[in-house]
């Protein structure tokens, strides 16, 4: 049977037109409804009607049917973007369309508005759980669970933020290092983040006897000659906010004609691949939490069912290289 598709969304009245039978007939067809008997030729006959109409049921259709939208958001708002997460976001989104569910990302961070985003989605999209990557508020996750999301699952990151920034210039001080920059991110929408991985910046120096000098990321000419300036004052090592901006600083000291890591130790934090890529190699701080990569697939099982298991936090480490 061929049908010709009609302009605009296609409906289940329309399939029911093409196949010749009610549209409970359809409903029943499509939902896999329990308790119906259909002839094996209709619900055959239903299911070509809707194939060759390229029929899609709309979210709110099929949470009627089903009680469930089958809607997963995954929420990143509330950390740092960079290749880490976003790596950590696809093997996710893979791992829910695997399990049937339709994956849907909300990393917006401008200000505190990534919480507004993700109450509008819960709102209007009545995903059956919403997964953050971050801490959400006490308030965010009250009005999400209004709007009718039975599992919101979120994990603490602010003090992660902290402990990382601090292991890091532990790391530097341990190698004798005593004037330390600090290069932030140039991005606006990490300003909130940087500065929480900065205050750990700033407390462990405190506690090894460190002066810390902060930075932002400028472009290379004008990086080249501040990282000059600061090797002039007395300044031996960078602690990058994370690899992506450990990268912008090689490239820069090296413009600079700054000798690596003799005159100038360069640190990152992420420890991801374009770290092993560098000259010299990036030293750096890997992180594992729930934004790692390596996503545990048992946790997430769990999380969709309900449950709420305590994720185990692995303590940053260094990954010693060649720049520091």
């Amino acid at each position: 049977m061929t049908t010709s598709r009609r302009a605009g969304r296609v409906t289940a009245a329309d399939v029911a037109r093409a196949s010749g039978v009610s549209r409970a007939t359809v409903s029943y067809v499509l939902n896999d409804t329990p308790g119906q008997t259909i002839p094996e030729s209709t619900r055959r006959r239903v299911l070509q009607a809707a194939t060759d109409l390229g029929y899609v049921p709309s979210v709110h259709a099929r949470a009627l049917a089903s009680g469930s939208t089958g809607i997963v958001v995954i929420d990143t708002s509330t950390i740092p973007p960079g290749e880490l997460v976003a790596t950590a976001t696809r093997t996710l989104s893979r791992a829910l369309v695997e399990r049937g569910y339709v994956p849907v990302v909300n990393q917006y961070t401008g200000a505190d508005a990534g919480g507004e985003v993700l109450v509008t989605l819960a709102q209007r999209l009545h995903p059956t759980t919403v997964l953050a990557l971050g801490e959400l508020s006490d308030d965010i996750i009250r009005r999400v669970r209004e709007a009718g999301v039975a599992r919101v699952f979120a994990t603490p990151s602010s003090a992660g933020i902290r402990d990382i920034a601090e292991v890091q210039v532990a790391h530097l001080a341990g190698r004798g290092h005593r004037s330390v920059a600090y290069v932030a991110p140039p991005e606006p929408e990490l300003a909130g983040l940087s500065e929480l991985r900065l205050a750990g910046a700033r407390a462990a120096a405190a506690s090894h006897g460190v002066a810390l000098t902060a930075i932002p990321l400028l472009d290379q000419e004008p990086l080249a000659r501040e990282l000059r300036r600061l090797r002039d004052e007395g300044v031996t090592a960078v602690a990058a906010y994370n690899d992506e901006v450990a990268v912008g600083v090689l490239g820069a000291a090296r413009r600079s004609g700054i000798a690596l890591p003799d005159e100038l130790a360069v640190m990152g934090i992420d420890d991801l691949p374009v770290a092993r890529r560098t000259f010299p190699q990036l030293t750096t701080v890997a992180q594992g939490d729930v934004a790692d990569a390596d996503v545990d697939l048992a946790t997430i099982d769990a999380i969709l069912a309900g449950e709420q298991p305590v994720l185990p936090r692995t303590a940053p480490r260094v990954v010693v290289r060649e720049s520091a």
